[in-house]
């Protein structure tokens, strides 16, 4: 996804995000978010917005909005819509060449954090709307093509360690996109370090569906489509020993 596609999609997760808070009950749990809240997690995306446009603020040299306080379940809406606004409207002036500390350092730019921003709020979008309603609406096969290449992107950036669960012994799992082209990822986990390569090739499992319910299943999210698989299983549950995300 090219900077104004990345930008569009935000403002269209901001929506719905809005949309969801305001439709649901503050104290519901999050299936997909242990221990979080629907208003917890709404507050977590609004203190992650701020914060990022305040970073954008920094790389563009435009003056720092002063956000106002937490007003509580009561007006969470109202006040995630307006931090997410600000969000959107600082990477809207910026550039993505535009430099600036990020997360993650072979990237120092503000397109960098126009992807972040834009998947883990798409992310959020779905577990708030599983916490308002019980379902979400699937995510766009461009947007979650890109968010599945930006998690093999920083796993393969930061290496494997194995933390959370077994460290890969070498298990291969292909990903074969349904709905979008190019969206084919083989991918191998040895013990250091996940290699990725686009294309098809037979592994240890295969999991054919639309690229939206290929990114769910990377994020450990409920998919909404049909989903083909061939072959072990656990071998996502390796994959996610390294990459887990709530």
């Amino acid at each position: 996804m090219d900077y104004p596609d990345l930008l569009d999609a935000l403002d269209r997760s901001h929506r719905l995000v809005v949309a969801a808070i305001e439709a649901g009950d503050p104290d519901a749990a999050v299936p997909t978010c242990p221990g979080f809240t629907l208003d917890r997690l709404a507050f977590h995306i609004g203190e992650f917005s701020s914060f990022w446009t305040h970073v954008v603020c920094e790389a563009t040299g435009r003056d720092k909005p002063a956000f106002p306080p937490d007003p509580g379940p009561a007006g969470r809406a109202a006040w995630v819509d307006d931090l997410i606004r600000h969000l959107v409207a600082e990477l809207r002036f910026a550039t993505p060449d535009t430099p600036s500390w990020t997360v993650h350092e072979p990237d120092q730019s503000v397109g960098f954090i126009a992807s972040r921003t834009c998947h883990e709020l798409e992310i959020h979008r779905v577990d708030i709307q599983l916490a308002a309603r019980g379902s979400a609406d699937p995510v766009a096969a461009p947007v979650a093509a890109a968010g599945i290449e930006e998690v093999f992107l920083l796993l393969h950036a930061y290496g494997l360690d194995g933390k959370r669960g077994t460290p890969g012994n070498g298990e291969t799992l292909h990903l074969h996109g349904t709905d979008h082209e190019p969206a084919e990822w083989f991918v191998r986990l040895d013990p250091d370090v996940a290699v990725v390569t686009r294309e098809h090739a037979k592994a240890d499992l295969a999991i054919r569906a639309s690229v939206g319910d290929l990114e769910m299943l990377l994020y450990q999210r409920p998919t909404t489509g049909e989903v083909e698989w061939f072959g072990d299983r656990a071998v996502l549950d390796v994959f996610h020993g390294e990459f887990t995300f709530s």
